[in-house]
């Protein structure tokens, strides 16, 4: 390891101890800080939630031997116009109904069961209430003990991304490599490193399941001739019926026509950077000479169609584009046909701009994405950041984690040979382990990150969103608190948005015409929830997948 203490806020005797969670300062309507859009105020006001240590210590409820009760994370959430939504936060189970089932939840909770028979089996046989003297947070501990067992899981990475420089010949004035690189070096990742990193991780992952080696920087065709050695490295050492593709994540501006065709050729999938048509992209995607690279980045992704590359776009959602998002993407499928679009949640460039003036708040955020989502669904738009938070609600399964990092699934190489699970993390020469040593790995990654995931955390009780969101990102709960382990305070609000987003949506796939009577209620069958994603699919070996996302859940 780069550092020899242990950064995380566990107390490693066993004993449930705290973590500080940066959380928003009040604000007052018509403040200074309100023309940051929605981004908490700065300095965060600091709060401590406890972290249950494992199953066992997760406090056990009262359970009623003569009476059926409410199973623990469940809310009653208010629709409106007459209409109830009863929300299982951890089996992402949903029941509606008019005010039956509101009278029937407020019943529950002070010990009456409800009138309707039918309504009372439902909510038994769907998990909302435990039988008589069934503990009521038993599927909570079940959860908990699920991911208490990976501490002894050998790690199976699904992704090996490549930092390959530390160079890029772009300056876009909001990335979060270059500028965090600790002593940047000229030279890329060296051969023989490239070869060792690779095969380590073949040999710690399984054959069949879909992995990705994800080549970036810096920008990393400033050594194409290495781009060409990961990609016959990959051919030498993958196993027969081997599961894995190459993804290369680059500005295009240095594509030329041999390029493209050696990366269609090669079956190497591209993911160009670009933030909308040329007014828009310039603004913040600039040389260092101060000028825009549009045409450059345009230019490039049409060798790369010509050549028969598969491409998808990777733009970063942020002051200089929220308000023209639809329009722009509508744009790049019209333009570009891109096989997937991600959209990315601008993060603080650095420790030192957490309060960067294109960033934009979590709700306006998630207000966005979900509408771009629902207006290309049916066209089968893969919108990633999108697609894993709604996946799990839709196919009512519990995320442990957001990032591959702290499921430990992901592996990093940076351009001076270190290795990691996170690349944020690495470039800041933070996690950045030297041995290739899986049991290193699995002790500095899979047994401490792995408590990062609301499962575990005492802020998150109660929470709707307890179920499909993971705790967002390390870095940015470093950025925010100065602790690695603390709450994603973004990530968690944009969740909890999308979740209820999600609730209203699925509302309007099942409500009947009209009034809502007093007496309808309905549990959301599979095919229903499957509305909620349209067409879309996450499809290996290809860009609609999500790419360091992928976890031991």
């Amino acid at each position: 390891m780069g550092s020899n203490s242990c950064d995380c806020s566990i107390d490693h005797t066993g004993a449930t101890t705290s973590v500080l969670l940066g959380v928003p300062s009040p604000r007052q309507v018509g403040s200074d800080d309100d023309a940051r859009d929605g981004l908490p105020a700065l300095p965060h006001a600091v709060i401590s939630s406890g972290i249950y240590r494992d199953a066992e210590d997760l406090p056990a409820a009262r359970a009623f031997t003569d009476r059926p009760q409410l199973e623990t994370n469940i809310q009653l959430l208010d629709l409106g116009d007459g209409a109830w939504c009863v929300n299982h936060a951890l089996r992402q189970q949903q029941i509606y109904g008019g005010r039956i089932l509101r009278d029937a939840y407020e019943g529950l909770l002070s010990g009456r069961l409800p009138k309707d028979a039918e309504l009372t089996h439902s909510l038994l046989s769907y998990g909302f209430v435990a039988p008589p003297g069934r503990p009521p947070e038993e599927f909570h501990r079940s959860l908990m003990a699920t991911e208490d067992a990976k501490v002894e899981v050998q790690p199976s990475f699904t992704l090996l991304r490549i930092l390959l420089t530390d160079v890029c010949n772009l300056s876009c004035s909001y990335c979060k490599v270059i500028p965090n690189v600790l002593a940047p070096q000229a030279e890329p990742t060296s051969d023989d490193r490239l070869a060792e990193v690779i095969e380590f991780f073949f040999a710690h992952s399984e054959p069949g399941r879909p992995k990705i080696i994800h080549v970036t920087g810096g920008e990393p065709t400033l050594f194409f001739e290495q781009v060409r050695h990961i990609v016959d490295l990959k051919h030498r050492l993958e196993r027969p019926g081997e599961n894995c593709w190459i993804v290369l994540g680059t500005n295009a501006t240095l594509i030329r026509a041999t390029h493209a065709a050696f990366l269609a050729q090669n079956d190497v999938k591209c993911i160009v950077s670009m933030d909308g048509p040329e007014e828009i992209h310039d603004k913040l995607r600039r040389n260092h000479g101060g000028r825009g690279s549009w045409r450059m980045v345009d230019a490039g992704v049409r060798r790369l169609k010509e050549a028969g590359a598969e491409v998808s776009l990777s733009m970063v959602l942020g002051q200089h584009n929220l308000d023209h998002a639809e329009d722009v993407i509508g744009w790049f499928l019209d333009e570009y046909q891109p096989t997937g679009l991600g959209v990315n949640f601008m993060k603080p460039p650095t420790p030192d701009q957490a309060d960067y003036d294109q960033l934009i708040g979590a709700d306006a955020y998630a207000d966005r994405m979900y509408g771009i989502h629902k207006a290309f669904r049916d066209r089968g738009l893969f919108l990633e950041l999108v697609y894993r938070k709604l996946a799990p609600f839709v196919e009512q399964r519990y995320r442990f984690h957001d990032c591959g990092a702290a499921g430990g699934t992901n592996l990093n190489v940076d351009a001076k040979g270190n290795v990691g699970p996170c690349k944020s993390f690495l470039v800041m020469d933070r996690l950045a382990m030297r041995t290739l040593d899986i049991d290193e790995y699995r002790s500095a990654v899979v047994s401490e990150w792995r408590k990062r995931s609301p499962i575990y955390y005492r802020h998150c009780d109660g929470c709707s969103a307890r179920a499909m969101c993971g705790n967002g990102c390390a870095y940015d709960a470093m950025i925010h608190s100065g602790d690695e382990m603390a709450i994603d305070v973004r990530s968690c609000q944009y969740t909890r948005r999308f979740n209820r987003l999600f609730i209203e949506d699925l509302f309007q796939q099942i409500r009947p015409s009209g009034h809502i009577a007093a007496r309808w209620w309905h549990i959301p069958d599979r095919s229903e929830r499957q509305r909620l994603m349209g067409a879309v699919s996450a499809r290996p070996r290809t860009l609609s997948y999500s790419i360091g996302h992928q976890t031991l859940d």
